[in-house]
Protein backbone atom coordinates (compact mmCIF):
# COMPACT_ATOMS: atom_id res chain seq x y z
CA UNK A 1 0.00 0.00 0.00
CA UNK A 2 1.12 3.50 -0.80
CA UNK A 3 -0.32 7.02 -0.15
CA UNK A 4 0.86 10.01 -2.38
CA UNK A 5 -0.34 13.60 -2.08
CA UNK A 6 -1.50 14.93 -5.25
CA UNK A 7 -2.81 18.11 -4.40
CA UNK A 8 -2.46 19.86 -1.29
CA UNK A 9 -4.31 21.65 1.03
CA UNK A 10 -5.24 25.56 -0.43
CA UNK A 11 -4.43 27.23 3.54
CA UNK A 12 -2.84 26.23 6.80
CA UNK A 13 -4.96 25.10 10.01
CA UNK A 14 -3.72 28.04 11.56
CA UNK A 15 -2.95 31.29 9.90
CA UNK A 16 -0.08 33.90 10.04
CA UNK A 17 -1.40 36.36 12.00
CA UNK A 18 -3.20 33.86 14.09
CA UNK A 19 0.58 32.63 14.86
CA UNK A 20 2.19 36.10 14.81
CA UNK A 21 -0.90 37.09 17.72
CA UNK A 22 0.23 33.77 19.36
CA UNK A 23 3.41 34.71 19.80
CA UNK A 24 3.18 38.61 19.94
CA UNK A 25 4.93 39.51 17.28
CA UNK A 26 4.44 42.65 15.59
CA UNK A 27 7.25 42.31 13.21
CA UNK A 28 6.92 41.27 9.15
CA UNK A 29 10.65 40.55 9.16
CA UNK A 30 10.07 36.35 10.13
CA UNK A 31 7.11 35.93 8.20
CA UNK A 32 8.66 33.84 5.48
CA UNK A 33 10.39 31.92 8.58
CA UNK A 34 6.65 31.14 10.45
CA UNK A 35 5.31 30.14 7.17
CA UNK A 36 7.56 27.51 6.83
CA UNK A 37 7.34 26.71 10.55
CA UNK A 38 3.17 26.28 10.32
CA UNK A 39 3.08 23.97 7.28
CA UNK A 40 5.95 21.99 8.61
CA UNK A 41 3.91 21.57 12.13
CA UNK A 42 0.99 20.78 9.93
CA UNK A 43 2.76 17.77 8.29
CA UNK A 44 4.44 16.50 11.20
CA UNK A 45 1.34 16.67 13.07
CA UNK A 46 -0.75 14.72 10.25
CA UNK A 47 1.97 12.59 10.28
CA UNK A 48 1.54 11.96 14.07
CA UNK A 49 -1.99 11.26 14.37
CA UNK A 50 -2.37 9.63 10.44
CA UNK A 51 -4.72 12.03 9.84
CA UNK A 52 -4.93 15.35 7.42
CA UNK A 53 -6.17 18.47 8.44
CA UNK A 54 -7.20 20.77 5.29
CA UNK A 55 -8.31 19.26 2.19
CA UNK A 56 -6.32 17.79 0.01
CA UNK A 57 -6.54 14.92 -2.46
CA UNK A 58 -4.07 11.63 -2.06
CA UNK A 59 -3.91 8.35 -4.62
CA UNK A 60 -3.63 5.47 -2.57
CA UNK A 61 -2.41 2.42 -4.35
CA UNK A 62 -3.32 -1.02 -2.82
CA UNK A 63 -2.23 -4.63 -3.94
CA UNK A 64 -3.14 -8.32 -3.21
CA UNK A 65 -6.45 -9.61 -1.89
CA UNK A 66 -8.14 -6.69 -0.41
CA UNK A 67 -11.52 -8.72 0.32
CA UNK A 68 -14.59 -7.02 1.37
CA UNK A 69 -13.36 -4.39 3.56
CA UNK A 70 -10.25 -1.93 2.66
CA UNK A 71 -9.04 -0.26 5.79
CA UNK A 72 -7.71 3.32 4.47
CA UNK A 73 -4.25 4.54 5.60
CA UNK A 74 -5.83 8.32 5.43
CA UNK A 75 -8.27 9.63 7.71
CA UNK A 76 -10.66 11.92 7.08
CA UNK A 77 -11.71 10.56 3.25
CA UNK A 78 -14.98 12.43 2.46
CA UNK A 79 -15.09 11.21 -1.16
CA UNK A 80 -13.56 8.93 -3.59
CA UNK A 81 -12.90 11.07 -6.53
CA UNK A 82 -12.05 8.48 -8.48
CA UNK A 83 -10.87 4.53 -8.94
CA UNK A 84 -9.17 2.57 -11.01
CA UNK A 85 -7.29 -1.10 -11.37
CA UNK A 86 -3.95 -0.52 -12.41
CA UNK A 87 -2.29 -3.50 -14.50
CA UNK A 88 1.80 -3.94 -14.64
CA UNK A 89 2.08 -2.58 -17.85
CA UNK A 90 0.57 0.99 -16.66
CA UNK A 91 -3.05 0.59 -17.96
CA UNK A 92 -6.25 2.13 -16.20
CA UNK A 93 -9.29 0.42 -16.35
CA UNK A 94 -11.81 2.64 -14.38
CA UNK A 95 -14.31 1.75 -11.59
CA UNK A 96 -16.96 3.12 -11.02
CA UNK A 97 -16.90 4.82 -7.79
CA UNK A 98 -20.58 4.19 -6.52
CA UNK A 99 -19.71 0.41 -6.41
CA UNK A 100 -17.46 1.21 -3.41
CA UNK A 101 -19.43 2.17 0.12
CA UNK A 102 -17.08 4.83 2.62
CA UNK A 103 -17.51 3.84 5.90
CA UNK A 104 -15.83 7.05 7.94
CA UNK A 105 -17.04 6.09 11.06
CA UNK A 106 -14.70 3.30 11.25
CA UNK A 107 -10.71 4.66 12.70
CA UNK A 108 -9.30 3.58 9.93
CA UNK A 109 -12.29 4.29 7.53
CA UNK A 110 -12.93 1.68 5.50
CA UNK A 111 -14.28 1.19 1.82
CA UNK A 112 -16.55 -1.47 1.63
CA UNK A 113 -15.78 -3.48 -1.99
CA UNK A 114 -19.43 -5.21 -2.34
CA UNK A 115 -18.37 -7.53 -5.24
CA UNK A 116 -14.90 -8.54 -3.25
CA UNK A 117 -12.88 -7.77 -6.27
CA UNK A 118 -9.90 -9.79 -6.65
CA UNK A 119 -7.24 -8.61 -8.52
CA UNK A 120 -4.87 -10.65 -10.70
CA UNK A 121 -1.08 -10.95 -10.31
CA UNK A 122 0.78 -7.27 -10.98
CA UNK A 123 -2.96 -5.21 -10.91
CA UNK A 124 -3.39 -2.59 -8.07
CA UNK A 125 -6.15 -0.70 -7.23
CA UNK A 126 -5.56 2.99 -7.82
CA UNK A 127 -8.01 5.21 -5.31
CA UNK A 128 -8.00 9.35 -5.47
CA UNK A 129 -9.42 10.14 -2.19
CA UNK A 130 -10.05 13.40 -0.92
CA UNK A 131 -9.48 13.73 2.70
CA UNK A 132 -9.19 16.39 5.30
CA UNK A 133 -11.71 17.89 8.26
CA UNK A 134 -12.70 20.60 5.45
CA UNK A 135 -11.37 23.36 3.02
CA UNK A 136 -11.16 26.14 5.78
CA UNK A 137 -9.03 26.52 8.94
CA UNK A 138 -12.51 26.82 10.65
CA UNK A 139 -12.91 23.15 10.08
CA UNK A 140 -10.19 21.72 12.07
CA UNK A 141 -10.58 20.73 15.59
CA UNK A 142 -9.50 23.58 18.17
CA UNK A 143 -7.30 21.36 19.94
CA UNK A 144 -4.76 20.37 16.54
CA UNK A 145 -4.81 23.91 15.83
CA UNK A 146 -3.66 24.57 19.57
CA UNK A 147 -0.81 21.85 19.18
CA UNK A 148 0.37 23.34 15.94
CA UNK A 149 0.80 26.48 17.63
CA UNK A 150 2.13 25.15 20.66
CA UNK A 151 5.22 23.34 17.63
CA UNK A 152 5.32 26.70 16.12
CA UNK A 153 6.32 28.45 19.32
CA UNK A 154 8.70 25.55 20.53
CA UNK A 155 10.54 25.77 17.14
CA UNK A 156 10.52 29.42 16.50
CA UNK A 157 12.25 30.20 19.89
CA UNK A 158 15.24 27.49 19.38
CA UNK A 159 15.08 28.22 15.41
CA UNK A 160 15.46 24.79 14.81
CA UNK A 161 13.14 21.83 13.29
CA UNK A 162 13.18 18.69 15.88
CA UNK A 163 10.70 16.36 16.25
CA UNK A 164 8.24 17.64 18.74
CA UNK A 165 7.93 14.34 20.68
CA UNK A 166 12.07 14.33 21.25
CA UNK A 167 10.91 17.54 23.70
CA UNK A 168 9.94 15.90 26.69
CA UNK A 169 8.48 18.78 27.93
CA UNK A 170 6.39 19.89 24.65
CA UNK A 171 5.53 16.29 24.23
CA UNK A 172 3.85 16.46 27.27
CA UNK A 173 2.05 18.88 26.73
CA UNK A 174 0.83 17.67 23.06
CA UNK A 175 -0.42 13.95 24.49
CA UNK A 176 -3.68 15.66 25.89
CA UNK A 177 -4.89 17.43 22.25
CA UNK A 178 -3.29 14.97 20.04
CA UNK A 179 -3.97 11.31 21.53
CA UNK A 180 -7.67 11.59 20.78
CA UNK A 181 -7.18 12.20 17.37
CA UNK A 182 -4.44 9.36 16.42
CA UNK A 183 -5.34 6.95 14.03
CA UNK A 184 -5.30 3.30 16.02
CA UNK A 185 -3.33 0.73 13.26
CA UNK A 186 -3.86 -2.83 15.02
Amino acid sequence: MTANLLSPPMVEPVSLADIKAFLKLDSDAEDDLLRAFISSARVHLEHLTGRQFITQTWRVLLDGDLGRRISLPIQPVSNIVSAAILSEDGDLLSLATESFALYQSHNPALIVNPGGMLLTAGQRLQLDLETGYGPSDEDVPMPLKQALKMIVAEWYERRLIADPTQLPTLAKALQPLVNPYKTIRL
